[in-house]
C-alpha cells in the first residue's frame, strides 16, 4: 500500500511539473503513465492554443467585447480534474473550446481553448466530500434531477446517477460535433413485465416450476412469490431491482412472456392493475458547441413518462462548474437588478435561493404572500470562481424555469447554480360535504413539451467577474435580437408620468354611482410640459396612463374610448400636436393582460375557478377578498383584443406606446377547453409586441423582461435592487450593465420609489446611467383620499417640480455625456461606494454613506457623487 501511495504521490508531482513546463512554454522529455501524459499534454496544448491559435478564435466572430485573448497567467485545473479529464474522449471542437465525454458516467467537460482552463459537469473531487452523505453523493455524480408526482400529489425525486448510470440504464451517442445522453430513470418496465404480479398455483407449476432446469432454482423462484392458500394464487413478493431483472431473464429462458404475465393478471381479475405504470422517464440530454458557447439541451418532443407519474420538474446540470470550499468568487443570481451570493458563505439557517423567472405565473391561487421578491427579469446566471467564471444564458423554456444555487456546507461542499424547469403544475381543488374537507390533486392537462436549452459561455481574467458576465450577455442579447446602440443625436430624456382620469364611487340621495374624476387633463399636460420646458427641461417622454375607457383602471382595450371628462380626442389632438412640435415622446399606457372590468375571456386556474387577482392584506399577509384587483386575460384572447385596440389606435395618429404589463408578467391558462404554457403564453406576447411595434413606431415597456427587449425603446421601473434574500451577500447592476447604451432606462419614479428620497433616487440613476423619472398629477393631491387610488396620494406636481427641475439641470449634461455608453465596469473602492467606468471613460463615483469618506485621496461627502473623466 505504501508504495501505491507513492507511486500515485510521484506521477501527481510529475504531472505538476509538466504543467509548469507548459505553462512557462518550456519543452521537456518527462515520462509519465499514459493517463497522466494526456492530462498534461491537455494543458500544454491549452498553453500553445493561449498564444498560437487564441488571435484566430477571438477575431472570427465570437462577438463580444470581452477580450479573452488578454488575458495571461490565469489559474489552472487541479490534478483530480485533469486526470477526469483524460479518461475523457474529445468528441467536438470550435476555435474556442473542446468538449469531452466520459462514456462510462456520462460525465462532460469543456475545455476553453483560450485559457486552457476546463470546466465540468460534475466536481472531479466529489469522492471526498465529507459533508455529502451518500444521496448527495449521487446527486454530485448526477447530471439530470427528476422530480414527479404520486397519485395523491406528493412529489418524489430520482437521479441520473444513482437512478440510470448506476443501473447501466443509459446510452451515450456521439456525432459530429454533439453528444447525446439518453437516461432511462427509474425502475425500467420492459426488464421485469414478464414477471406476474398474481398467477394460479396450476400455471405456476406448469408454465413456471416444472420448466425451471434445476430443484435449487425452483426452490429460489417458489421463494420469491407468497403462495396464498384459500385463493390457490401466488403473489409476486416485493423484490429489489436486480433480483427483478434476474427472474425475468430466467423467465425469458424458459419462454415465459409479458404475454404470459397479462394472461395470468386477467385470469385473477388484475387486469387493471396489471397495467399501472412505473415511475420511469425517459430525459434525453444533448451537448453541442456553438463558436465560444457549449449549448445543453433536453429536446421535450423526446421526454417519456407515464401519465400516472406526471413529470414535475427538471433540474439539469445542478453542479456544472461547481466551486469547491478552496475557490474564491461569487455566484451571480438574477433577483431584480442582480445580487452576489459570495463562495463558502457559511449561512446554514438561510433557504437556498430559488426564484422563477419573469416572477410568479399568476394563474396560481396563492392563498398568502409573506414575501414580495423582486421579479427575475433576466434569464441568466454565473459563477465566478477564482479567475475564471462562467454565465448560464436560458434560451429554450425560460418562462417555466428557476434559478437555483446555494452555498456549500448545506449539502455537500460545493457552491453551485444552475436552472430547473417545470413541466407539469399542479395545484389542490379542495371538496366540501358539510363540517369535512379534503384536497384532490390537480393536475396540468397540457404539460410543456418544448426544448429546454441552456447556452454556456466562459471568462478568464479580468473579464471573469458579473461586469463581464453582463458584458457577455449584452453582446448575446444584441447578436441575437440584432439590437441597434441608441441615437447619439439625441440627449438623455426627462421621464414624465402623469395621471389622467380614475373612476370613483360616490352615491346620491342615498344611491351609490361612479364618476370619472381627472387628475389631469389634456390641455394641463400641455401646460405642464410647457412649464417644464421653460424651466430648462427640453427632453421629455412622456408616459400617459389613464386617458381611455374610464381611466387608470380602464375597460376592454379592444374599443378605444377616449376620457371626455379629459378633453376628448380634439384636446388629445392638441396634445399630440404640441409633442410632435416639440419633440417629445408621447407614450399613451394601456394594460392587455390585465382586466379590470368583467370576467369576459379571463384564464382559468387549475381548481377550474376564474383567474381573479385580489389585493394581500399587509399585516396578515393573507388575500383581501374585500380588495379586487384584476382577472388575468387568458393569453388565447390576447391578439385578438389588441387587433381591436390598434384598429382604433390607427385612427388617432398616436405614434408611441406604453405597456403597462405585456413586459412585466406571464401567464398560463389552464382552461381545460383551451389550455395555455407560461410558455406558450410568452411566445403569443412576443408576437403581438411585435405587433404593437410596428403599429406604434416606439414602445416604452414597463417592468422589462428579457422577452421584451426586442420591442423596447424606454424601459421604466426597471430593477434598482435584488429582494435581499438572506443568502445574498450584496446588490449589483448587472440589468444596467447589460442595457444601458441600448435602451433609455428607469427605476422607479423618484417620488414613488420606496427607499421614499429623491436625492438617493438621483444616485443611483448616476450609478447606472439611468434616467430621471417622476410620477405627476394636477389636480389637488385630497382627490384621490379614501379611495382606491389612495397610494397616489403623494404626487400633486407642484409637490416635486422645483426638485425635479433642479435635479434635471444638475445631472443632465452628465447623463447625456454617457447615454450612448456601455459601461465598462463596476466597482466597490469602498464600503458604501461604488464607481461606474462608461466605455468612453467617464468614470461615476457615488458615496451612499451618511458620513464623508475618502475616495482614493479625494474627500467625498454624505450622499454625493463625483465624476471623471478617462479613469480620473
Amino acid at each position: 500500500m505504501a508504495a501505491k501511495q507513492k507511486k500515485i504521490a510521484g506521477l501527481l508531482c510529475l504531472l505538476i511539473l509538466t504543467s509548469i513546463a507548459a505553462g512557462a512554454g518550456l519543452q521537456g522529455n518527462l515520462k509519465v503513465d499514459s493517463a497522466s501524459a494526456e492530462a498534461a499534454q491537455a494543458v500544454k496544448d491549452s498553453s500553445e492554443n493561449t498564444e498560437a491559435g487564441q488571435s484566430k478564435a477571438n477575431t472570427k466572430s465570437l462577438n463580444t467585447s470581452v477580450k479573452i485573448n488578454e488575458v495571461k497567467n490565469v489559474s489552472s485545473n487541479s490534478p483530480q480534474e485533469l486526470k477526469a479529464l483524460s479518461e475523457m474522449e474529445k468528441v467536438a471542437e470550435t476555435e474556442a473550446l473542446i468538449l469531452y465525454v466520459n462514456k462510462l458516467t456520462s460525465e462532460i467537460a469543456v475545455k476553453d481553448k483560450r485559457d486552457g482552463y476546463a470546466w465540468f459537469s460534475n466536481p472531479a473531487n466529489r469522492d471526498d466530500d465529507q459533508i455529502a452523505s451518500p444521496l448527495y453523493k449521487s446527486e454530485l455524480s448526477a447530471q439530470v434531477l427528476v422530480s414527479y408526482y404520486n397519485e395523491k400529489g406528493q412529489i418524489n425525486t430520482f437521479n441520473s446517477f444513482d437512478d440510470s448510470v448506476a443501473k447501466e440504464q443509459f446510452k451515450v451517442d456521439v456525432s459530429e460535433n454533439q453528444v447525446k445522453v439518453v437516461y432511462q430513470i427509474g425502475n425500467v418496465k420492459q426488464s421485469v413485465a414478464n414477471i406476474p404480479k398474481i398467477i394460479s398455483q396450476e400455471r405456476f407449476q406448469t408454465e413456471i416450476l416444472d420448466k425451471l432446469p434445476d430443484q435449487e432454482t425452483r426452490e429460489s423462484v417458489e421463494y420469491k412469490f407468497r403462495f396464498d392458500e384459500e385463493k390457490k394464487v401466488y403473489e409476486v413478493r416485493k423484490l429489489q431491482d436486480y433480483i427483478a431483472e434476474e427472474v425475468s431473464a430466467l423467465f425469458e429462458e424458459i419462454g415465459y412472456t409479458a404475454e404470459d404475465a397479462a394472461a395470468d393478471h386477467q385470469e385473477n381479475g388484475l387486469a387493471d392493475e396489471a397495467v399501472v405504470a412505473n415511475a420511469e422517464f425517459t430525459i434525453p440530454l444533448q451537448y453541442s458547441l456553438d463558436g465560444e458557447h457549449l449549448i445543453v439541451t433536453v429536446p421535450g418532443q423526446e421526454l417519456e413518462y407515464n401519465d400516472a407519474y406526471p413529470l414535475a420538474s427538471i433540474q439539469v446540470l445542478k453542479f456544472f462548474g461547481a466551486a469547491d470550499t478552496t475557490g474564491e468568487g461569487y455566484i451571480f443570481v438574477p433577483d431584480g437588478s442582480g445580487a452576489l451570493i459570495h463562495l463558502n458563505s457559511s449561512k446554514p439557517s438561510a433557504e437556498p435561493y430559488n426564484l422563477p423567472v419573469y416572477g410568479t405565473d399568476g394563474t396560481f391561487d396563492v392563498k398568502d404572500i409573506i414575501q414580495r421578491n423582486q421579479i427575475t427579469r433576466l434569464p441568466v446566471f454565473g459563477l465566478k470562481k477564482n479567475d475564471h467564471a462562467m454565465v448560464g444564458i436560458i434560451e429554450g423554456g425560460d418562462a417555466v424555469s428557476s434559478i437555483r444555487a446555494d452555498v456549500s456546507g448545506r449539502n455537500d461542499s460545493y457552491n453551485s447554480v444552475g436552472s430547473e424547469f417545470k413541466i407539469t403544475s399542479m395545484d389542490f381543488y379542495t371538496l366540501s360535504s358539510g363540517t369535512k374537507t379534503s384536497s384532490v390533486p390537480m393536475f396540468q392537462k397540457n404539460k410543456f413539451d418544448g426544448d429546454l436549452q441552456i447556452r454556456y459561455g466562459f471568462l478568464s481574467g479580468k473579464a471573469a467577474d458579473y461586469t463581464g458576465m453582463a458584458s457577455h450577455y449584452r453582446s448575446y442579447l444584441a447578436k441575437k435580437h440584432n439590437l441597434q446602440p441608441l441615437d447619439k443625436t439625441k440627449n438623455a430624456p426627462f421621464i414624465l408620468e402623469v395621471e389622467g382620469a380614475f373612476r370613483k364611487s360616490k352615491s346620491f340621495l342615498g344611491i351609490p354611482y361612479n364618476s370619472t374624476e381627472t387628475l389631469t387633463t389634456f390641455n394641463e399636460t400641455v401646460s405642464l410640459l410647457d412649464e417644464l420646458k421653460q424651466a430648462g427641461v427640453p427632453n421629455i417622454d412622456l408616459r400617459f396612463v389613464g386617458w381611455f375607457n374610464d381611466g387608470i383602471r380602464h375597460s376592454s382595450p379592444d374599443d378605444i374610448k377616449v376620457v371626455g371628462a379629459l378633453g376628448g380626442k380634439k384636446d388629445l389632438q392638441e396634445l399630440l400636436d404640441y409633442t410632435k412640435q416639440n419633440d417629445i415622446g408621447l407614450y399613451p399606457d394601456a394594460a392587455f393582460l390585465q382586466k379590470y372590468k368583467g370576467d369576459s375571456g379571463s384564464a382559468i386556474f387549475l381548481d377550474r375557478a376564474k383567474a381573479k387577482v385580489y389585493n394581500y392584506n399587509p399585516v396578515t399577509y393573507g388575500k383581501d377578498l374585500t380588495s379586487f384587483s384584476h382577472y388575468i386575460l387568458s393569453p388565447a384572447k390576447l391578439s385578438k383584443q389588441i387587433d381591436g385596440f390598434m384598429k382604433d389606435y390607427s385612427k388617432l395618429e398616436l405614434s408611441g406606446l406604453s405597456l403597462r404589463d405585456m413586459g412585466d408578467e406571464v401567464n398560463s391558462d389552464f382552461n381545460p377547453d383551451r389550455p395555455v404554457t407560461r410558455q406558450e403564453s410568452l411566445g403569443v406576447i412576443q408576437q403581438e409586441m411585435e405587433k404593437l411595434k410596428k403599429g406604434a413606431g416606439s414602445l416604452m415597456v414597463n417592468g422589462g423582461n428579457a422577452y421584451s427587449l426586442p420591442y423596447a425603446n424606454v424601459i421604466v421601473n426597471s430593477p434598482t435592487r435584488s429582494s435581499r434574500m438572506n443568502l445574498t451577500d450584496e446588490d449589483v447592476p448587472f440589468y444596467q450593465i447589460a442595457l444601458h447604451g441600448y435602451f433609455d432606462l428607469a427605476g422607479a419614479p423618484f417620488n414613488m420609489d420606496e427607499v421614499h428620497n429623491p436625492r438617493l433616487s438621483l444616485l443611483k440613476a448616476l450609478e447606472t446611467g439611468s434616467n430621471i423619472y417622476y410620477q405627476w398629477f394636477h389636480s389637488p393631491s385630497s382627490t384621490v383620499k379614501d379611495t382606491e387610488f389612495d397610494h397616489l396620494y403623494a404626487l400633486h406636481y407642484k409637490d416635486w417640480f422645483e426638485e425635479a427641475v433642479s435635479q434635471y439641470n444638475e445631472v443632465s449634461e452628465i447623463l447625456n455625456n454617457v447615454r450612448t455608453e456601455t459601461i465598462a465596469s463596476h466597482e466597490r473602492p469602498s464600503p458604501g461606494v461604488v464607481q461606474t467606468t462608461f466605455e468612453n471613460g467617464t468614470t461615476i463615483t457615488i458615496n451612499y454613506n451618511d458620513v464623508a469618506v475618502s475616495v482614493n485621496g479625494v474627500n467625498m461627502e454624505p450622499q454625493s457623487y463625483q465624476v471623471g473623466e478617462g479613469g480620473e
